[in-house]
């Protein structure tokens, strides 16, 4: 039986050229020159509109991709290799799971290559395309960007970033769109996984300033995974209030708490009393720094989430900032790598090694 070869012999030249360094030159996002495995000369690659050319005998011979295509389109999944080693994951199958697969080429994009992979149980074909989908532009921009603006930066700075590393140039307010685009695709994400939260939750809220005038950021957190149930963002501190970031965790933890960590405002009592049943939750308040069962996790939140939402200049309303908290949430939760667990809560509450990181 013929063994299935991981690529062909053009595609392994083109990785061993950029394998050796320094071989391939970027000249904007439409050309790059190929040194020769040789050594001897550079060989211009150009986006055509269609797909990647190359002026050498080989590619001009056959009319197909040659080495120095396929080197173009190692160095731009680069990035996306480099990620796939720091967190190694099975590749499977979008449409069955299955992690029967091969690879089959790539798809030639400008900007960006996907690797092409066949499903041998379904026998359907996919990218690992799967960050973006429903964006425009590099996959690996795009996540690189909503990664950038989760951890602080602005997006004036990441537009500077991405032209000044990666050559690209993008907008600002197109960095905006992507950043609130990738916030319904992440809530969409959260929203078909299976999570598993534990029965202790943690509640509290803190002041937090928009356009000058005082808001009331809330946090819900769940002890054993550490998931971020919720991030709510109210006008006042009040029961009702209290209530809105409850409900909130209720529906994205898909269950209900057994015990409930609070401080002593008042409002948290009024409001557990509202929602549950008497006797159903057990709710822990006036919890002291020192106490066994303080809110330490939740106060370690406020200080992340706030210092986000201090550095954000488009926060121009508190539905802006509820947005922007929103989205840090789904970050924390599915992306960022918790130090204390070691992995993100998402996979801690599924027990299941999700396909990409930060």
């Amino acid at each position: 039986m013929k063994k299935q070869r991981e690529f062909n012999l053009r595609e392994l030249r083109g990785l061993a050229i950029v394998a050796r360094g320094g071989m391939v030159r970027r000249l904007n996002q439409d050309t790059y020159l190929v040194r020769s495995s040789d050594v001897e000369r550079f060989y211009r690659v150009s986006w055509n509109g269609k797909g990647w050319i190359c002026e050498c005998e080989d590619y001009k011979r056959r009319g197909k991709p040659c080495k120095h295509v396929y080197a173009v389109l190692f160095f731009n999944r680069l990035p996306s290799i480099l990620m796939s080693n720091l967190y190694p994951t099975e590749v499977r199958c979008e449409y069955c799971g299955s992690t029967n697969v091969i690879r089959k080429g790539f798809d030639h994009n400008k900007g960006y290559s996907s690797q092409r992979y066949l499903c041998k149980d379904c026998g359907r074909k996919f990218t690992d395309r799967f960050e973006s989908r429903g964006l425009k532009g590099d996959p690996l921009a795009v996540t690189a960007a909503v990664d950038l603006y989760f951890k602080g930066l602005s997006t004036r700075q990441i537009a500077d970033h991405l032209k000044r590393i990666y050559g690209l140039e993008v907008s600002y307010p197109t960095v905006y769109r992507w950043v609130i685009r990738y916030i319904d695709l992440l809530k969409r994400l959260e929203e078909g996984l299976e999570l598993k939260p534990g029965s202790v939750w943690h509640i509290d809220e803190t002041e937090i300033k928009v356009k000058g005038e005082t808001v009331y950021l809330w946090n819900v957190i769940d002890e054993e995974t550490r998931l971020l149930l919720a991030c709510a963002v109210t006008y006042g501190r009040s029961a009702q209030d209290a209530e809105i970031a409850i409900k909130e965790a209720i529906k994205n933890a898909k269950t209900k708490p057994q015990t409930i960590v609070t401080d002593g405002s008042p409002s948290y009592g009024k409001a557990i009393r509202n929602l549950f049943k008497q006797n159903e939750v057990q709710h822990v308040s006036k919890v002291k720094f020192t106490d066994k069962q303080n809110n330490n996790l939740v106060e370690r939140v406020h200080e992340t989430i706030k210092g986000r939402l201090k550095n954000a200049r488009n926060l121009n309303s508190p539905e802006t900032a509820a947005l922007l908290a929103e989205g840090l949430r789904l970050y924390y939760n599915l992306i960022r790598t918790h130090t204390t667990i070691e992995k993100t809560p998402a996979e801690k509450a599924t027990n299941y090694n999700l396909r990409f990181h930060s």
